[in-house]
């Protein structure tokens, strides 16, 4: 039989093996094969929903610049993805929602948010703080650039920005939506109102005596294995996890200048001082990068609190030290003072997309006010706006405004579409220029070194969690305990710390770290896993649960043990308070308030048996949490106020109703879902 015909033969066969060939190639010729079959676009899932990635990172890059326009410095990453990870959660499960309920937003309500005469204040503060006054300013901006000459990567940046703001606006509307059907859906009936009335409406002023477990030896009270699992059960739910949860214990070495680096960078400043006094300007400094040199050029008003309680000492001696913090130098010297025009009043006017600059400015000069001319002139115009002349942001047209006539409109070949007019102009002022000099003290590489190598000889040598532990005080180190899940970004909320809350997931119980160092080499970091955590409940076994358990059991037993001592054995408040060797107080119960003057919170059994109480009647001994009191009912103040419907049901609302459950919507809305966050792997798979 020819090899042709056995193909023919065994079709199946043969195109089974031809499959697994071109498996094999495609395997060896790609880098990381498992992607392959594995799920690169989803960042979480939300009760099956997919949160994708791109849309993610998108969200956290703008997160981000807008956190470094609004001057952050120090940006956590970490902290940034988590923050938008979860806001997009709550969107999937508020969309859903939406949906449901069939809520949307029409183009007339979208338009009147943002461009209407009362827009949204979201909007409004949005835009004030991009520096623009109406949000149809930063539109006629974004999409009319030619007209403030503007080039075409300005315009898409401000067209990016315009569209995400309809974007929040329009999840802002389905958000107020969705908000009033639920306080609407939840309306405080006449039951609640009258509950909420009674609960709140009276005060009982009680005598009482109380003695304390802590007056009783703990070793004296014993819980059993049993009185801990029962205690457990009753409240199990407090213990409920949603994730793996890592216990670990950690520590982190600050990488800090030391004695040496102190000394040597004190001779440094010091020096430099000596030089800036005898040399022009700040050339003593040229060429050395230890020193950072600003020029600030102010008013003393406007200088910052630290150059301005600085003037006088530098007017008499030129240049100062004028702080050292968080090893920081900071060095002043004044170069020149001079008098300037400080503060401006001005009245402003935008045109419009299509009017005629100079016959509109003849215009208003004739007398016309701007806001008689219409919208097809003058798109927004503003009056009396106080403008600082030594604002760096106002140089390109200080020289215009300061050449203008008062009372005239002109506009700044610089600020084209803008008509403005001077009404009047502060006085001179002294304007000092001065240079403000900073000299960061940071470790040397021999104290880099010398950190990290006590570091890594004391990991080799403790590499169990108990070693690790127990030795760490003997080597100056200090121990904290941190929980961490596969959600985790960040241990104990420490920046830079997600390498090792990765780490921390993908080994196992009993593992010690290496060094972890951060981005910025301020920190070292070790980590040792004491426990692992995987089923729906954090066992009772684990020290923290254990120690609580234990805690309440021993107080249970505490309690019973002096209700049997003091039951019956006194007939009045006097006998009681001889029988605990206490003294007799008084303080005011409201059922519906948490709080007790002079007992811890959250007491409910006081506030359970002072309600029912009647006036004059002798309760007690009762176990409490953490006491056994007696009290008398000496007076019920009901404040005189009579029940309204109106005002107790708002109160309920705003309390116990609607209004307090929307603080907790995420979790309502979450319920039983859940939720499948890959943020860690996800990210670990693209280092």
């Amino acid at each position: 039989m020819s090899a042709l015909e056995q193909i023919r033969q065994r079709p199946i066969l043969i195109i089974s093996i031809l499959g697994l060939a071109l498996l094999l190639f495609i395997l060896t010729a790609v880098d990381r094969p498992g992607e392959l079959f594995s799920d690169n676009h989803t960042v979480a899932e939300v009760g099956g929903q997919k949160i994708d990635y791109m849309e993610f990172q998108r969200r956290v890059e703008q997160q981000s610049e807008q956190m470094r326009n609004q001057g952050y410095t120090n940006i956590d990453n970490a902290r940034i993805q988590s923050m938008v990870l979860q806001q997009m959660i709550n969107e999937v499960l508020l969309k859903k929602e939406f949906d449901a309920l069939g809520l949307v937003v029409t183009d007339n309500e979208l338009s009147k948010a943002m461009l209407g005469e009362t827009p949204h204040p979201m909007v409004a503060r949005m835009v004030q703080q991009w520096g623009f006054p109406s949000a149809d300013v930063l539109y006629d901006y974004a999409y009319n650039p030619q007209k403030y000459g503007l080039d075409p990567a300005q315009s898409q940046q401000l067209q990016q920005a315009w569209q995400a703001l309809e974007k929040d606006t329009e999840q802002m509307i389905l958000s107020e939506k969705f908000g009033n059907l639920f306080t609407g859906a939840l309306p405080a009936n006449k039951l609640d109102a009258q509950a909420y009335y009674d609960n709140n409406a009276a005060t009982s002023t009680i005598a009482y005596v109380r003695k304390d477990f802590s007056t009783l030896a703990d070793d004296e009270f014993k819980p059993t294995d049993a009185d801990i699992e029962a205690i457990y059960n009753e409240e199990k739910n407090r213990f409920r996890i949603n994730e793996h949860q890592y216990v670990i214990d950690y520590i982190t070495v600050d990488i800090a200048p030391s004695k040496a680096d102190l000394d040597v960078a004190a001779a440094d400043v010091s020096k430099a001082l000596a030089e800036l006094r005898t040399s022009e300007g700040t050339d003593a400094l040229a060429g050395n990068s230890k020193f950072y040199v600003n020029r600030v050029s102010a008013p003393k008003s406007k200088l910052a609190p630290m150059l301005s309680r600085s003037i006088d000492k530098l007017t008499a001696d030129t240049v100062a030290q004028i702080s050292f913090f968080d090893n920081r130098y900071t060095i002043a010297k004044l170069l020149s003072v001079t008098e300037d025009t400080d503060s401006v009043l001005l009245d402003m006017a935008i045109f419009a997309e299509n009017a005629v600059a100079d016959s509109v400015l003849n215009t208003l000069n004739a007398g016309t006010r701007p806001a008689d001319l219409g919208e097809d002139l003058i798109a927004r115009s503003q009056d009396s706006v106080w403008v600082s002349l030594v604002d760096p942001q106002i140089a390109l047209i200080k020289d215009d405004i300061l050449a203008a006539q008062a009372g005239t409109y002109f506009m700044s070949k610089n600020n084209p579409g803008v008509a403005m007019k001077v009404r009047s102009r502060k006085a001179p002022v002294a304007i000092y220029d001065i240079a403000e000099i900073t000299y960061d003290v940071i470790p040397s590489s021999a104290t880099v070194n010398q950190l990290n190598s006590d570091f890594r000889k004391f990991l080799e040598a403790n590499n169990t969690p108990e070693k690790f532990a127990s030795e760490a005080a003997k080597a100056g180190y200090n121990v904290l305990e941190a929980v961490v899940t596969p959600s985790t970004l960040a241990v104990n909320n420490l920046p830079e710390s997600r390498n090792a809350a990765k780490w921390t997931i993908d080994h196992k119980k009993g593992n010690v770290s290496g060094v972890f160092t951060d981005d910025t080499d301020s920190r070292l970091m070790a980590v040792a896993i004491k426990d692992i955590f995987k089923g729906d409940f954090i066992p009772s076994s684990y020290a923290n649960v254990r120690t609580y358990l234990e805690e309440k059991a021993r107080n249970r037993m505490k309690g019973e043990k002096l209700v049997a001592d003091f039951k019956g054995k006194a007939n009045d408040m006097t006998g009681f308070a001889g029988l605990m060797k206490a003294t007799v107080d008084t303080t005011q119960v409201t059922f519906g308030q948490p709080m007790v003057r002079n007992f811890p919170p959250f007491e409910s059994a006081l506030n359970a048996n002072v309600a029912v109480a009647k006036q004059g009647q002798l309760v007690g001994p009762v176990a409490l949490n953490n006491s056994v009191v007696v009290f008398q009912v000496i007076n019920i103040d009901n404040q005189g106020r009579p029940f309204s419907f109106e005002n107790d049901a708002m109160a309920f609302t705003r309390n116990e109703g609607a209004a307090a459950l929307q603080n907790s919507m995420a979790g309502i809305l979450l319920g039983n879902k859940k939720v499948k966050n890959r943020i860690q792997k996800f990210y670990a798979d693209r280092q």
